[in-house]
């Protein structure tokens, strides 16, 4: 899909960013856009995906989207691939290597926006007032007396699943996923843990690999205050 280019005064083509505020998922495209230096306008979304000039743009009337050059895409990981190929000198060490390294961060960005991110809402999306998809217990009006059940089992399975694949997996042997250095996979990761929180105790290894990306990756903290502070009294001890 193709929208109109804008620029910036000075010339330079511009990227505009439509998110959500306390979206985790608004929270990832920003990591990528702070951390890699980005010159970015940032567009608060809320109440606009649903209106027809939005959708004639961005089809998925979801946030985080972008515009930059004519092109108009969202879905998180592609707004990531996207802005490392447009912005090699600047985010392009975020998604390095040949095929086979690329796969490797698009496995673990994937895994984590659908298994992990599907879990997460499950468990914390009541607490926080947000609407469940369709077909959730949190959804079904006839179901309201087993969402609390139903979020204790999705918080279950997901601290198995941040153990078994994570602690155990990706963190087991580097600093980031995989990696001794950060790549758009901890730029999917990071910011969804942040409303994790609320669902669960993050194990202590989790912890700390997010003390490493807000204390050691320049933006990212910044990038992801939004969530952090809409969160901040929900967090499980």
């Amino acid at each position: 899909y193709t929208c109109t280019p804008r620029t910036h005064a000075r010339g330079t083509m511009s990227v505009t960013f439509h998110a959500l505020p306390p979206s985790a998922n608004s929270a990832c495209t920003r990591c990528v856009l702070k951390c890699a230096g980005i010159e970015h306008e940032e567009v608060n979304a809320y109440g606009q995906t649903r209106t027809p000039e939005y959708i004639a743009k961005f089809i998925t009337n979801l946030a985080p989207a972008i515009e930059h050059d004519g092109a108009c895409v969202s879905e998180t990981n592609a707004i990531a691939r996207y802005l490392c190929a447009a912005f090699p000198t600047q985010a392009g060490k975020f998604y390095p290597g040949d095929a086979k390294n690329q796969a490797k961060i698009d496995m673990i960005a994937e895994y984590t926006g659908i298994s992990v991110y599907n879990l997460v809402a499950k468990a914390m999306y009541p607490d926080v007032g947000f609407p469940g998809a369709a077909g959730d217990v949190s959804a079904m009006d006839e179901l309201k007396a087993s969402v609390s059940e139903s979020q204790s089992a999705a918080a279950k399975e997901l601290l198995t699943l941040l153990n078994d694949k994570y602690v155990n997996g990706w963190l087991k042997d580097s600093t980031y996923l995989g990696s001794n250095e950060p790549t758009i996979a901890d730029f999917r990761f990071g910011p969804v843990l942040l409303f994790a929180r609320v669902a669960v105790k993050l194990p202590t290894r989790i912890e700390k690999y997010l003390q490493d990306l807000e204390e050691n990756v320049p933006g990212y903290k910044e990038a992801t205050d939004g969530p952090r502070g809409f969160v901040a009294d929900k967090v499980k001890a």
